[in-house]
């Protein structure tokens, strides 16, 4: 192709495709991100209960209480905490599984062993909890403080016996033995192998340096990782890069999700532990900040198009965008206007998300508006100001994301009106032809 007749966006559409193509690609970055998308659903299903256990109303609260006829409203609250105790408490354990069976899959090797051996290696490497009784598994060591860990025993757990299991290292049966006979006795080696290198790399974490995999990992990786990620430096940069890739035509949610889902789902986690202990929330970055604050950007061009619009064509899609939008669902708006490569609209495009982080996070940081607590870990399709009241526990979150949605409109608008009156007099140009 000749480079001197391609516009500046094919020639950066032609070198980020290719980036794209290849993190899009990974095996690692896809198990990950699969494993983030089956630990999601348990986050809504956790929040479900907690937000009746908390709800932001205490009428509410009391209301319950009375009608069960119960002395304290602790009585009920601690039976539905007994969901989040198996979903959310537990979301290193729920990664180990869902991660290695996507790895596995993924790399076509056993997919039920590889589940049960990188889980019992998990098991193997999370630090015990000194008892009357014992050393005992503490399940506050398997909430999501561990999915660092979880992530790195997974990869190197079935990376691991794939490499023993391409080497025909196995116990043979004969021919005749059914498969479901066979495949565990195959696995003896494979699986005996992983679980011997973890509880090595066990023993010499505990008595040659007295610590242990989760707090070497949470320290040396996830401190770092942390900081980055919940700085507002660190989701300026995020949310700027994500919008420079879906300009080009490439889907950059998906690209950033799995590097920053892990990130944020510890920063929201450390949130909840702190709500549930009436200790007030320390994080205002988290994954709902980004999904309920530092996101709203694009329906700035719907709400400017419903108000301003007199072309058909941005009539049309105003009435088209506007519903999903509803549901924060943007790809009508992207694919309608069109604002991918539409350099009319880069300003607006790539700013919008970066205006929002940075009012949130000064709205959160001046006390204006309390902290998400992390009890309401609402799906990224919750309805704007509806997200805002649960996930902050109060009318001053739906607020904020109303000023939010307010100086969005204004932003997009000056944009939208001079790209629609052009489209309006190139229409009354046809007509008149």
């Amino acid at each position: 192709m000749n480079t001197e007749k391609m516009s500046l966006g094919d020639r950066i559409q032609e070198k980020l495709g290719p980036f794209s193509a290849k993190v899009n690609g990974n095996l690692y970055i896809q198990a990950i991100r699969d494993a983030m998308l089956a630990y999601m659903p348990f986050t809504f299903v956790a929040s479900i209960f907690l937000i009746i256990a908390f709800f932001p109303i205490e009428a509410v609260t009391e209301f319950i209480t009375n009608v069960l006829g119960v002395a304290d409203a602790s009585i009920w609250q601690n039976k539905l905490l007994y969901v989040n105790h198996a979903t959310l408490a537990i979301g290193g354990l729920i990664v180990v599984i869902s991660l290695s069976k996507s790895l596995s899959e993924k790399l076509n090797v056993n997919v039920t062993q590889n589940i049960l051996t990188a889980l019992v290696s998990f098991l193997l490497l999370t630090p015990l909890t000194e008892t009357e009784s014992g050393p005992m598994l503490d399940i506050s060591r398997i909430g999501a403080q561990s999915m660092f860990l979880s992530i790195i025993v997974c990869i190197i757990s079935v990376k691991l016996y794939k490499l023993i299991a391409d080497r025909d290292i196995k116990i043979k049966m004969p021919a005749s033995v059914p498969p479901a006979v066979s495949g565990p006795f195959e696995s003896v080696i494979p699986s005996f192998i992983v679980v011997f290198v973890f509880f090595v790399i066990r023993l010499i974490l505990e008595i040659g340096f007295n610590s242990d995999a989760l707090s070497l990992i949470n320290t040396v990786l996830g401190t770092p990782l942390t900081l980055l990620g919940g700085s507002l430096g660190g989701m300026i940069v995020v949310k700027i890069f994500e919008q420079f890739l879906w300009f080009f035509g490439l889907h950059g949610t998906s690209i950033i999700a799995a590097v920053m889902d892990p990130i944020h789902q510890v920063l929201e986690d450390q949130n909840k532990i702190a709500s549930l202990a009436g200790d007030v929330p320390e994080n205002i970055i988290s994954m709902s900040f980004r999904n309920h604050f530092a996101s709203i950007g694009l329906v700035g061009a719907v709400i400017a198009i419903l108000l301003v619009a007199k072309s058909r064509q941005y009539k049309e899609v105003g009435k088209i965008a506007f519903v999903p939008y509803l549901f924060n669902i943007g790809e009508p708006t992207l694919f309608g206007i069109p604002l991918m490569l539409n350099f009319s609209y880069i300003i607006p495009f790539l700013l919008g998300n970066t205006i929002s982080t940075v009012v949130s996070y000064l709205a959160f940081a001046s006390g204006l508006v309390p902290l998400p607590t992390g009890l309401a870990q609402l799906p990224w399709t919750t309805p704007i100001i509806f997200s805002g009241y649960f996930v902050t526990g109060s009318i001053k979150g739906a607020l904020l994301q109303i000023v939010l949605l307010v100086l969005m409109t204004l932003l997009w608008l000056p944009f939208v009106k001079a790209a629609d009156k052009q489209i309006y007099e190139s229409e009354k140009m046809t007509e008149l032809d």
